[in-house]
C-alpha cells in the first residue's frame, strides 16, 4: 500500500497566496517524509478551497518536487476543452520526468459550475466519457480524427507526446456505466473523502465484474486526516473542518434543488475519515485494505493550523506508518 496527499487548497484565512504557499509547503514536505503521491483536486467558485486551475497547480508542483508522484484529482473534464486538456497532461508528465498520475471526474452537486462552463447536469458523465477517449487517442495517437456528439479532431497530431506511455488513468466515479467504462479501458477508480464504503464496495464490485479476472481497479482512496497522542486532541482540530464542509455541501445540494445525503453530516464524515489516535487511525487504514484492497490512502490534513498539519504528517510517518508495516519511500 502506498501513502499520499489530497491538496484541495483549503483556505481558511481567505487569503490566496498564503493558500498557494501553505499547500506547496504540504506536498514538499509529504515527499521529504517518505510519501509516494500527492494529488490536486480541482473546485470553482469556491474560496474556501482555491483550486480552480489544477493543471497549472500541478505544473508549478513538478518543478519543486523531484520525486512524489503527482495526480489530478480530478479534472472536471466537461468544463475544459479535451484537446487543451490533452496538450496539458502531455506539458505535466514531461516536466514532471513521468511523474504524472491522470484522474478525471464529472463535477459534484455544484450548480455554478454547470451553469457557468455551459454543461449540464444530465450531460456531464457522456461529456466526461467522449472528451477522456479524444484525450487518451491524442496522448499515444498519430493523426486523430474523431466526431462525437460534443467534440472532434479531423487529423490532429498532439504536440508534445508525454513521457510514460500510458500516462495512468483513473475516474472518480460512482455511477455504474462509467466504473464499467473505465474497466472496459484499464483505469483505475478513485474515491472522494465523503464516499462511505459501502459505496465504494459496490463500485469495485462492478469493476471486477466488468474487467474479469485480470482486471486491476488500482483502487485510490482520499480520507480526511488527523491524528494526534490522544483522541481529543485529534478531534479538537479536526471537528471545526468538518462541522464546515458538512455546511458547505448542505448549501451546495439545496442550490441544486435535492437534499444531502444523510451521510454528510459531522458524524457520519468522522466516521468515515481517519481522525483519531495514532492506533485508532493505524486500526481504520488496515480495515479500509482487508475491505477495499486500496493501492493508495491519500490523506487530506484537515486542521485549520497550517504548523499542525505538517506535525500530524509527521506523526504519520513516524507512529502510525510503521503500525501498518508499510515502508515509506526513501527521504529526501
Amino acid at each position: 500500500m502506498r501513502f499520499g496527499v489530497f491538496s484541495t487548497y483549503e483556505n481558511p484565512q481567505q487569503d490566496f497566496a498564503r493558500c498557494f504557499e501553505t499547500q506547496t509547503r504540504l506536498v514538499r514536505h509529504a515527499e521529504a517524509l517518505g510519501f509516494e503521491e500527492a494529488w490536486v483536486a480541482e473546485h470553482h467558485f469556491e474560496p474556501d478551497a482555491a483550486c480552480p486551475s489544477i493543471l497549472t497547480l500541478l505544473s508549478y508542483l513538478a518543478g519543486v518536487t523531484s520525486t512524489i508522484r503527482l495526480g489530478s484529482a480530478a479534472v472536471l473534464l466537461a468544463f475544459r476543452n479535451p484537446i487543451q486538456v490533452a496538450e496539458d497532461v502531455a506539458t505535466i508528465d514531461l516536466l514532471s520526468k513521468g511523474r504524472f498520475d491522470f484522474g478525471v471526474a464529472r463535477g459534484g452537486p455544484f450548480e455554478l459550475q454547470n451553469r457557468h462552463f455551459g454543461a449540464g447536469k444530465d450531460s456531464t458523465r457522456e461529456m466526461t466519457l467522449e472528451a477522456l477517449g479524444l484525450v487518451n487517442r491524442l496522448l499515444y495517437e498519430d493523426k486523430v480524427t474523431f466526431t462525437g456528439a460534443h467534440y472532434e479532431a479531423n487529423g490532429l497530431s498532439l504536440t508534445p507526446r508525454p513521457l510514460q506511455k500510458p500516462i495512468p488513468t483513473y475516474l472518480a466515479t460512482t455511477t455504474p456505466g462509467a466504473i464499467r467504462y473505465a474497466a472496459r479501458n484499464g483505469h483505475g477508480v478513485m474515491a472522494g473523502p465523503p464516499f462511505p464504503i459501502e459505496q465504494i464496495k459496490e463500485t469495485l464490485r462492478i469493476y471486477r465484474e466488468a474487467a474479469g479476472a485480470e482486471g486491476d481497479p488500482r483502487f485510490t482512496m482520499a480520507r480526511f486526516y488527523y491524528a494526534a497522542p490522544r483522541r481529543e486532541q485529534a478531534l479538537a482540530e479536526a471537528i471545526p473542518f468538518l462541522s464546515r464542509f458538512a455546511e458547505r455541501m448542505r448549501g451546495n445540494f439545496a442550490r441544486q434543488d435535492g437534499a444531502a445525503p444523510a451521510s454528510l453530516t459531522e458524524e457520519g464524515l468522522l466516521q468515515r475519515s481517519l481522525i483519531g489516535d495514532f492506533d485508532e487511525v493505524a486500526e481504520k487504514i488496515a480495515a479500509y485494505r482487508e475491505e477495499t484492497g486500496a493501492r493508495a490512502i491519500l490523506l487530506k490534513p484537515i486542521s485549520r493550523d497550517a504548523e499542525k498539519n505538517l506535525r500530524s504528517l509527521e506523526d504519520f510517518a513516524r507512529h502510525v506508518r510503521p503500525m501498518l508495516g508499510v515502508e515509506a519511500a526513501a527521504a529526501q
